[in-house]
């Protein structure tokens, strides 16, 4: 199946058991095996954010059922992820099944998921949480809470969150990996000029959130699955379209989350973040709760996207340009 053809499957989107032992986490192989760190929570269900894309492919499924099992259930997965909106639809029954595909591609893996396997740019597809959660810098916070009531006190924070965001649009999400580090990018979109009646100037805020998380150890599990152990670095804004606000924030503006942590009186928390499915189009990927996220092989690079053709001007030349291209056509 050709890389074009999944993100031709993922633009048709409307909208935008337990752990087994795990293996000490080194800074190389794989180790023997140790105890699960933390125990798993139900998921809840969210309410789907403003998400939107295009259909700028035509898509193509001519691959055939007698097909390799792994390539005909990846051909179903994007199908069924296409019509999810990301896991963000509230839609239970295509969640469910995404679920149940994922794990049953889970199964195929042919041998354990090495680094090497899942460096490079990948797209989040599906997220069975909200999405804003497959950044280390979330993973991080939940990794502060106990299992039982902690954890439900954050999931419920977590979904008040994205209710509170509700009026910005998500773009695209993505982690890149390479050999020391996991980097989230962000991209959300909200109108610079909300009106009181529905709708607004046709003037948008752009910005990229990018959490970057050094890899502190690899190590694997009894089944295979790779496990990243991460430790929280900082948060910036990228691509912001805002004059001045743009200046400040490329001069080096950023939160440092990690004296932030050292400074409160807690333990500097580790997440772990395990890839349970990679080849060279798909990575399944699970947190500590067992939360579900599918992305999709951008390429293999590993440099971080530098966001310099976003220009700091509101957004305003672009709008004036077709409003007099308009009126004189």
């Amino acid at each position: 199946m050709h890389r074009s053809q999944l993100f031709a499957l993922l633009a048709t989107a409307s909208a935008f058991a337990p752990p087994r032992g795990h293996a000490a986490l080194t800074r190389s192989a794989p180790s023997p095996q140790r105890t699960t760190r933390r125990s798993m929570d139900e998921d809840a269900t969210y309410e789907a954010p403003s998400d939107s894309t295009t259909i700028d492919d035509v898509i193509d499924v001519e691959q055939g059922a007698d097909d390799r099992d792994a390539d005909a259930l990846k051909r179903e997965l994007l199908i069924k992820m296409s019509a999810s909106a990301r896991g963000q639809a509230k839609s239970e029954y295509l969640n469910d099944d995404v679920e149940e595909i994922a794990s049953r591609l889970e199964a195929t893996r042919p041998s354990a998921v090495s680094l090497d396997d899942v460096r490079g740019r990948w797209s989040l597809g599906f997220c069975s949480t909200q999405l804003f959660r497959s950044s280390p810098f979330w993973m991080a916070g939940r990794a502060t809470c106990k299992d039982g009531k902690e954890a439900e006190r954050y999931d419920w924070f977590c979904e008040m969150h994205r209710k509170a965001t509700m009026v910005s649009e998500i773009g695209a999400v993505r982690q890149i990996i390479s050999e020391d580090a996991l980097v989230s990018e962000f991209e959300t979109t909200v109108a610079a000029l909300p009106m009181r009646v529905g709708g607004a100037m046709p003037l948008n805020v752009l910005g990229s959130i990018v959490s970057t998380a050094s890899i502190e150890g690899v190590g694997s599990a009894a089944d295979g699955s790779l496990e990243l152990e991460l430790l929280m670095g900082d948060v910036e804004v990228k691509g912001s379209n805002l004059p001045g606000i743009r200046q400040a924030l490329d001069a080096g503006a950023k939160l440092d989350s990690r004296a932030l942590s050292d400074a409160l009186p807690i333990d500097t928390p580790r997440p772990v973040f395990a890839c349970t499915y990679a080849d060279d189009e798909i990575r399944i990927s699970r947190d500590g709760d067992r939360n579900l996220y599918v992305y999709v092989k951008e390429s293999g690079d590993t440099t971080p996207t530098a966001y310099d053709d976003v220009a700091a001007d509101l957004g305003i030349p672009a709008l004036v340009s077709g409003v007099l291209n308009a009126i004189s056509s």
